[in-house]
């Protein structure tokens, strides 16, 4: 992946579409993107926010669990 479209989806909504262990599939903004879930197996059409975890060097899924921070 490069490392201009980890930036770009950094912090992005999307859903996963598949779940090929260990890795899964989101679409975000009509782009499908490899990821790994947070938690892992997460079923398609689970709402996640993407994030870039620059120490693996890779995009992560973590599941939107609705909750508001503030």
């Amino acid at each position: 992946m490069t490392r201009g479209m980890a930036e770009w989806a950094h912090g992005r909504a999307g859903r996963t579409v598949t779940w090929p262990a260990p890795e899964a599939y989101v679409l975000v903004d009509g782009v499908l993107l490899r990821m790994v879930p947070e938690p892992p197996g997460l079923p398609p059409g689970t709402p996640v926010t993407v994030r870039h975890d620059r120490a693996r060097r890779l995009l992560v899924a973590h599941e939107d669990t609705g909750a508001v921070s503030g």
